[in-house]
């Protein structure tokens, strides 16, 4: 009965799969306004400030800027209305008008988020590389391209990002709990130590960086340390499930049985259709050798949705 952090840590790509359904773009140059109402992101150039002020005044003066702009603006109000393979079309125009604007770094990022909102993860990875590579430090698309390749679990490539976005940005609270779960996931218990403590610093009362706390001290086989972080974080968020499951599967683990059960049941009271949490008491009622209440468990677990016949033999030793 092994937690999966995965389930307990919402990292902001939510956890790791889009969750938005809308589409929000990337940041854009005073000069490119849209009527929508997206909320716009920061963008980062590595270029000097006056660079890039001197290229946004001159592109305001160059027929290819204004056409620019029209495909832009046609793109967001099709990326609005949902209508996401003609947004592309008319980003992919912009890019093809004014082949080295710098503000293709964000029309290129438009393009991924919407590959990425159409579940073709793997292209808007591609996509990000093309952004990043116009303009390498730009926080938001790091980011974007790290929460799509966390949830494909490529830790390796989510944490170089991650690192890069602190870099630039030392107290970003998003890419420290990101990095934080990736090193926990790797084992490396201090570094994943070290972020969460940044975090704390800066957001005392973050919720996912003291449950993360917890599970590291839960992983690191500190199962006193992590059930005290559990109890205080229970006097704080007495009304969250997760919390008494974790608290029951430690306990369990350490031979505590009946305190396992009584978190359980506490998590079931909260979440009264968690067919995990019904599943896993089960199982504990079956180790104990309760089969009565087990059978209960199962068939409740069966209603609410497990097929029948992946708990067949769960229901034999029950007799």
């Amino acid at each position: 009965m092994k937690t999966n952090t995965a389930q307990h840590i919402k990292v902001k790509s939510e956890k790791l799969k889009v969750k938005n359904l809308s589409y929000q773009p990337f940041g854009w140059s005073p000069i490119c306004k849209s009527n929508s109402n997206f909320s716009l992101f920061t963008f980062h150039f590595s270029l000097p400030r006056t660079l890039l002020l001197l290229v946004f005044s001159f592109s305001l003066f160059t027929s290819s800027a204004q056409t620019y702009e029209s495909f832009i603006e046609q793109g967001l109000a099709a990326a609005n209305e949902k209508h996401y393979d003609e947004a592309i079309g008319y980003f992919r125009q912009a890019l093809k008008s004014s082949p080295d604007d710098i503000r293709n770094a964000l029309t290129y990022a438009n393009i991924a988020h919407i590959q990425e909102l159409q579940g073709e993860h793997l292209k808007a990875i591609d996509t990000y590389d093309i952004a990043l590579g116009i303009a390498p430090l730009n926080v938001p698309i790091l980011k974007a391209q790290a929460d799509i390749l966390l949830s494909l679990d490529n830790y390796s490539k989510a944490l170089h990002n991650y690192t890069k976005i602190i870099d630039v940005a030392p107290n970003n609270t998003d890419a420290l709990l990101s990095r934080a779960y990736i090193y926990q996931q790797q084992r490396n218990y201090q570094s994943a130590k070290t972020d969460y403590e940044h975090l704390l610093t800066l957001q005392p009362d973050n919720y996912a960086a003291l449950l993360g706390v917890a599970i590291l001290f839960q992983n690191a086989n500190k199962p006193q340390e992590a059930v005290t972080r559990l109890t205080l974080l229970i006097d704080q968020y007495p009304d969250k499930a997760e919390l008494y499951s974790i608290r029951a599967e430690i306990e369990a683990e350490n031979k505590q049985s009946e305190l396992a059960l009584m978190d359980l049941d506490k998590a079931i009271e909260l979440e009264p259709e968690n067919k995990n949490l019904i599943l896993t008491r089960a199982y504990l009622h079956l180790k104990e050798g309760h089969k009565h209440q087990a059978k209960q468990d199962f068939q409740r677990a069966i209603q609410l949705g497990v097929p029948r016949g992946q708990l067949k033999e769960e229901l034999k030793q029950c007799k």
